[in-house]
């Protein structure tokens, strides 16, 4: 893709998910000629967009596309499509970001050693000065169980690659195999009418899917009743998957071993959700993708696509 005047508006509340002087320098060394504008804000995009012909971005409304006759493509970091709205008349490529595996995975890991390996026992123990060698005897190792991946895009395929590394049992869920080809970090994949079958031998449910009216609470209690018992359920994609009192019942009945929450129906997690409460439950505040990489992954990306946008 041939472009000469690149527009970056990319200032985020989210430090690490803002542009920094080294991202400027990573994109002039990949492309030396290119003309660099760096917007301060919403009316400096608006009054700079008209000559540009790449743009990369966090927000970009429907109707500003009006006032880009030049633009070739639109890039965002972001993966869902919730800030960046697709052109209308479809003349613009619109580029979703498909990096955050790298990073996400890596906290999905970390909840899913938390408790395989009682972290949270041993920071208990810590604090009240206890040797408790003798409660760790019913830890299990990833090696010997089975984690199914719900959702099998980009992220999907990512996690299942460092959990296969550890010697995981993975199978993936698809809404369809149509077209699918094979990834030899997934043993099995099945599509979404199979789950209810494969429930009841995952250890580890991993929830990776996209926000959105296909998605709407489609984990039912019907799904809940049929998960093994001392399970474990991981979101990491979208909190409109299931109905949050379904899982909240899982939890509290036993059903459900615990589960690693980064994602809720509502943000910020309100104070009295009484999801707060359970001591079998790890909550982080929708940040497993937060790290001081991610724009540098990003600006990677982008710049590989502008080589090669096939």
């Amino acid at each position: 893709m041939n472009i000469d005047n690149l527009l970056i508006h990319l200032h985020n509340n989210v430090d690490a998910f803002t542009l920094k002087p080294r991202h400027i320098d990573q994109i002039r060394e990949s492309f030396p000629d290119l003309r660099i504008t760096v917007a301060e804000g919403n009316r400096d995009f608006l009054e700079q967009l008209p000559e540009a012909d790449c743009a990369l971005v966090w927000v970009f409304k429907p109707e500003w596309y009006a006032g880009a006759p030049k633009l070739k493509a639109l890039f965002t970091p972001a993966a869902g499509h919730d800030w960046v709205a697709a052109d209308p008349a479809g003349r613009v490529k619109t580029f979703y970001g498909s990096f955050h595996g790298r990073i996400m995975r890596e906290s999905l890991l970390a909840m899913m050693l938390y408790f395989n390996r009682k972290i949270g026992k041993t920071l208990a123990d810590q604090h009240s000065r206890t040797w408790g060698r003798l409660g760790y005897n019913d830890c299990v190792a990833l090696f010997n169980q089975s984690v199914l991946i719900i959702g099998l895009g980009a992220l999907g395929r990512s996690v299942a690659e460092v959990l296969k590394t550890l010697g995981a049992r993975v199978t993936a869920v698809r809404r369809s195999t149509a077209g699918f080809k094979n990834d030899h970090n997934v043993d099995r994949v099945i599509t979404f009418d199979k789950l209810e079958e494969e429930l009841p031998s995952a250890d580890h449910l991993v929830f990776v899917l996209p926000g959105g009216v296909q998605t709407d609470n489609i984990f039912t209690q019907r799904h809940f009743n049929v998960i093994k018992p001392g399970a474990y359920l991981y979101n990491l994609g979208r909190g409109n998957c299931y109905r949050e009192e379904d899982l909240l019942a899982a939890l509290q009945d036993g059903t459900l071993a615990g589960a690693g929450l980064d994602v809720f129906a509502e943000e910020p997690l309100p104070a009295a959700s009484p999801l707060w409460e359970q001591p079998n439950v790890l909550i982080t505040p929708h940040s497993s993708a937060i790290s001081r990489e991610y724009i540098d992954l990003f600006i990677q990306e982008w710049a590989q696509k502008i080589r090669d946008p096939e």
